[in-house]
């Protein structure tokens, strides 16, 4: 009985680590996103693409979706947000290309 006790438990406190773990898919992609590089097995997760819409539309898509940001930087026109999502940190940066925007979403612990 002690041993069957000890399992459940075990289980239980196992469902509950593995449901507190955030995962890079917590954080929105537009619709519009096409995936250039994903590295999501280990954190650092990253995921970087594009999108066929202008800076300010793509930095409001990430205000609506995940709120104002903790932080914002700018450096010669690149832009990051800095958020915590479900627990981890998540940086999201922005560059203006020519007819599209360049995304870049990294999730750490």
């Amino acid at each position: 009985m002690k041993k069957l006790c000890c399992s459940i438990a075990l289980g239980v406190l196992m469902s509950f680590s593995f449901a507190a773990q955030a995962n890079i898919d917590d954080v929105s992609l537009p619709n519009d996103f096409q995936v250039r590089m994903a590295l999501e097995d280990d954190y650092p997760m990253i995921i970087s693409g594009f999108v066929k819409q202008d800076l300010d539309s793509v930095m409001a898509f990430y205000r609506n979706t995940l709120g104002e940001p903790e932080t914002i930087t700018e450096d010669i026109g690149r832009y990051t947000y800095f958020y915590t999502v479900a627990g981890k940190r998540v940086k999201i940066g922005f560059y203006q290309q020519e007819s599209w925007c360049e995304v870049s979403i990294m999730m750490t612990k």
